[in-house]
């Protein structure tokens, strides 16, 4: 008995037709138009700002390259994410800054982790950072070693020194004392019980 490994009984695929160089380049620019269209007003000018004082930041460079030279490769999800970080800037710019002066030290929290951010491998000293957020929206970032041992989410209290307020972020350094706030609240339980 032969068994036929070549034909499987599919139907043979239909072959694509392939694009004249012309009709290729015409899609790639309506694209391209409609891409740009989705973005929001504020992008383009946007990026081109953060690209100037962030030079190093991948995410950046390699969406102004795209939104430049090549805005027919954006995605769509690619350009939600374009979208929603020119939303969170102006809504972070409209906030007004927090009462407490550059070089202030104290505690913070209970505040709310927006995101944990991987370590700048071309940095000196690598180190991962926590970005927070409070209940106003205004974000609080810092560096530090023990960056993993929280996630997403997590409620923490902190102290820090702040270093720079920009719009809608304050810098914060030599932070210490990173905890999540339900271990503070049942800490003061358990001692509450104790007395």
């Amino acid at each position: 008995m032969a068994i036929n490994i070549f034909n499987s009984g599919n139907k043979p695929k239909k072959s694509r037709k392939r694009l004249s160089k012309k009709e290729k380049n015409d899609l790639n620019g309506k694209n391209a138009r409609d891409n740009l269209e989705k973005l929001h007003p504020m992008a383009i000018s946007l990026l081109a700002v953060k690209s100037n004082e962030n030079p190093n930041n991948d995410w950046i460079k390699s969406t102004v390259d795209a939104v430049n030279n090549k805005p027919h490769f954006l995605t769509d999800k690619w350009i939600n994410s374009i979208n929603s970080w020119v939303e969170s800037f102006i809504k972070g710019a409209l906030l007004d800054e927090p009462d407490l002066e550059e070089g202030y030290r104290g505690e913070f929290g209970p505040i709310r982790i927006l995101k944990i951010t991987k370590p700048n491998q071309e940095a000196e000293f690598p180190m991962p950072a926590i970005i927070c957020v409070d209940d106003r929206g205004w974000k609080w970032y810092f560096k530090t070693s023990k960056a993993y041992q929280f996630e997403s989410n997590d409620v923490i209290m902190f102290t820090a020194t702040i270093s720079a307020h920009k719009e809608g972020i304050s810098f914060l350094r030599r932070p210490s004392k990173i905890r999540k706030a339900e271990s503070i609240n049942m800490d003061s339980i358990k001692e509450g019980l104790d007395d």
